[in-house]
């Protein structure tokens, strides 16, 4: 898949002595990573929209032809015929509000991400958007889901492939629960037998996309959001604006892999006051092979606690390194089905490159087994 970024956000310059402005930004289109362009001509619709209503003031087609890093781009504004505040949408398809959350099972959808700005408000002197994009998906009806996502450099502040698709694919199997054959990916979206409540812990959330999309599907879930302090913002914003399931609660905590799990997050499975994780997640947590060590500690860690938790790993290989995580969860005790794979939309076909989804459960031999977590627990 492809991403449209804000290299500049948009911003205001007014003519001289004149009422007419423009709006003006630069995008470029590249990988999840950013590590490469798009090789195509694209061409694409550029339009100035009304922040509270959506309507569309200005639109612009524009180029993007193969061999570009990057596009300028510029909309005619008159701020006598139109109030602020307002925002700029690129994308392939016209006059869209949203990216078809389908991307995965129709083969006709295209594979670039559209980008929307944030708002431009200049009553209160602001000359420059802030520098965040958002992305919308719409699958069917109102099931709509808005992530905010940082155009800086952070990686863990914004959307990557193996995340969209696992949530891309979650979404489809609560519309449709055996869309696909994945009846087993279905089931654990699924409340377990005696239990009023499924309970749901992702790790390395990023900006919040899959978790954020279980809390919108999934009712009566508790859905707890976990990263590093760093991305706690950009998640607490998009949470702010997610639109939850009946009876769904969603939560953010901090949580650093080379450190004990925090004492809420370490329930004993001899309590039986505590909450036992039914679902942990993740996704693109392992293109770092010199974290995995840490990742798998503290899936094992989680496990001993919810040994009945299913781990759902979401990954896209790209490089040969990443491997060492299956022989560590191995190792650690967890056994795995056959993944199941998820062609991407590509630069010229399906399918040029796969996010495989893992589901693993902890079953350890005694040798493999860590030393007991804390027995202290939080009473729910």
């Amino acid at each position: 898949m492809r991403y449209i970024r804000f290299l500049k956000t948009p911003r205001n310059v007014h003519e001289k002595n004149s009422t007419n402005c423009h709006i003006s930004c630069l995008i470029t289109i590249t990988s999840d990573l950013g590590d490469s362009f798009i090789p195509n001509h694209v061409t694409l619709s550029a339009e100035l929209c009304s922040e509270s209503s959506g309507e569309v003031l200005v639109k612009s087609t524009v180029q993007w032809t193969a061999g570009m890093r990057s596009l300028p781009i510029s909309l005619a504004f008159n701020e006598r015929r139109h109030s602020f505040p307002v925002l700029v949408r690129v994308g392939v398809m016209q006059r869209s509000s949203y990216d078809d959350y389908n991307i995965l099972s129709a083969p006709n959808v295209c594979g670039v991400v559209s980008a929307w700005s944030a708002p431009l408000y200049l009553a209160n002197g602001a000359k420059q958007a802030v520098k965040l994009v958002e992305r919308r998906f719409s699958s069917s009806g109102e099931r709509n889901i808005r992530i905010w996502e940082e155009t800086g450099e952070s990686i863990a502040r914004h959307l990557w492939d193996a995340g969209i698709t696992l949530s891309c694919c979650l979404n489809e199997i609560v519309d449709k629960e055996n869309a696909g054959g994945r009846e087993t990916l279905a089931k654990v979206l699924r409340t377990p037998k005696g239990k009023e409540r499924l309970q749901v812990l992702e790790l390395g959330t990023g900006c919040g996309m899959v978790g954020i999309t279980i809390a919108q599907r999934v009712v009566n879930a508790d859905i707890i959001l976990t990263d590093l302090p760093e991305a706690e913002e950009i998640v607490q914003k998009n949470m702010t604006q997610a639109t939850l399931a009946k009876d769904s609660t969603l939560s953010f905590q901090t949580l650093d892999w080379e450190i004990e799990l925090p004492r809420e997050l370490n329930s004993s499975s001899e309590c039986p006051h505590c909450t036992q994780l039914d679902l942990i997640v993740a996704a693109d947590c392992t293109y770092n092979p010199d974290s995995s060590p840490a990742l798998v500690k503290t899936m094992s860690r989680l496990a001993q606690s919810s040994p009945n938790s299913v781990i759902v790993v979401a990954m896209k290989m790209r490089h040969s390194s990443e491997e060492i995580f299956f022989s560590l969860m191995s190792k650690a005790g967890f056994t795995t089905t056959d993944p199941i794979p998820f062609p991407l939309p590509g630069d010229e076909i399906q399918g040029e490159e796969v996010v495989y989804v893992h589901l693993y459960r902890y079953k350890p031999s005694d040798r493999y087994i860590e030393a007991s977590p804390n027995e202290s627990c939080l009473a729910r």
